[in-house]
């Protein structure tokens, strides 16, 4: 094996980023049907059976193909973690899941901005995001080795619960895999299952790390000011004053248009005093526009005229209409004290502390395994065009 020792650096990338990030991207795939814990069994056929509509893409990628690849990459090892040879075969489903992810920023990015993700240039060293995301790659795959042998020296496996928890997730991950990502990464379902449950029980050791170094969600809300965050969450019905011209500059309506609608929602500010509902309006006029609401304390988040009048309000309340510079508004107060952000801000602050005890703690675990990776093997691993290739 050519390789060089090499430390791990940086943020330990366990939990939401690796094992959930299928489910939280799932959106840039196409779902597939469920196709339960059935594996198409390894043939000699160049073909399979593709008329069959209750097969999924995973199983009827072709199973000579999958059994080719899946052969040819266990017989390469990606890393040596201590005692543990990690087989490119396991490391092509990390590198699937990092595909999926980096795809989910590639499709907001290149809408966005109109340009290449993958080879945007990520920092000031001149990396692009797809050299940063396969670095983060082979740095989680040498993380989950450790974690993993720490769980199996503590006696830590999964339960039955958890075995089925697994199952279910590998079966959400076949419904989003294709036939050729499941020919391209040798991926069968015992072959995915096994991986998963590796990354599942370090996972475990990992929040049994986190427990033992005290560092709980109370003690992060202790650093946050709950005032700083209080917020007013509103719904509201909407008129509009102002449109934009073909520039694409806010004009404002005509005197006549004004005064025509505000007489409009006085009319609907009645009628809700009398019992109707915003969505009795909203099929009456369908110039009505309806929203929800968040503003802070400050005001920031809403028009000074529209959080001055709504801050007055109590729980379930109604304004009659509010005129802003935008347009003429008709509002109701559905919580005074929101703690939506409050909240964010709290886990914000937990996984923050979190993060910076578990950097240091695992850096001196780290120092126990010496590690090598096969740097001729990842050589040909382009990340963003190894498994998941997108459409």
């Amino acid at each position: 094996m050519k390789g060089k020792n090499r430390k791990q650096a940086g943020k330990i990338l366990l939990g939401t980023t690796l094992f959930l990030c299928v489910l939280l991207f799932a959106g840039c795939k196409k779902m597939q049907p469920d196709s339960g814990l059935v594996t198409q069994p390894p043939g000699n056929s160049d073909t399979t059976e593709t008329d069959n509509p209750e097969l999924s893409a995973f199983e009827l990628a072709n199973a000579k193909l999958v059994q080719e690849r899946l052969a040819s990459l266990k017989t390469i090892v990606a890393a040596k973690v201590g005692s543990q040879e990690i087989t490119m075969d396991r490391a092509m489903v990390l590198i699937y899941f990092m595909e999926v992810r980096g795809n989910y920023y590639a499709d907001y990015y290149e809408a966005t901005y109109g340009s290449d993700y993958w080879n945007t240039v990520y920092d000031a060293s001149g990396k692009t995001a797809r050299e940063v995301l396969k670095e983060e790659t082979m740095d989680t795959l040498i993380r989950y080795a450790i974690l993993y042998d720490c769980a199996v020296r503590n006696g830590m496996e999964l339960t039955a619960e958890e075995q089925k928890e697994n199952e279910a997730y590998v079966e959400r991950v076949k419904a989003e895999m294709t036939s050729e990502e499941a020919e391209r990464g040798g991926f069968t379902t015992q072959g995915l299952l096994d991986a998963c449950a590796w990354m599942m029980t370090a996972e475990k050791y990992y929040d049994r790390m986190t427990e033992n170094l005290g560092i709980t969600r109370e003690s992060a809300a202790e650093t946050i000011n709950p005032e700083d965050y209080r917020e007013y969450e509103t719904e509201y019905l909407y008129l509009p004053t102002t449109y934009y011209d073909e520039q694409y500059q806010v004009c404002e309506e005509s005197e006549e248009t004004i005064a025509a609608r505000l007489e409009r929602m006085k009319e609907y500010a009645v009628l809700l005093q009398q019992g109707e509902t915003f969505a009795e309006l909203l099929e009456r006029d369908g110039e009505l526009t309806y929203k929800q609401r968040l503003f802070r304390e400050n005001g920031s988040g809403a028009e000074t005229a529209y959080a001055e009048v709504a801050k007055k309000l109590k729980n379930g309340e109604l304004t009659g209409p509010v005129k802003t510079e935008y347009g003429i508004y008709i509002i109701r107060m559905v919580d005074r004290d929101c703690q939506v952000s409050y909240e964010e801000a709290v886990d914000a602050a937990f996984e923050v502390k979190k993060s910076e005890a578990m950097e240091a703690a695992y850096r001196v675990l780290s120092e126990q395994y010496p590690t090598e990776l096969n740097e001729e093997a990842w050589s040909e691993i382009v990340i963003g065009a190894t498994v998941s290739l997108r459409e």
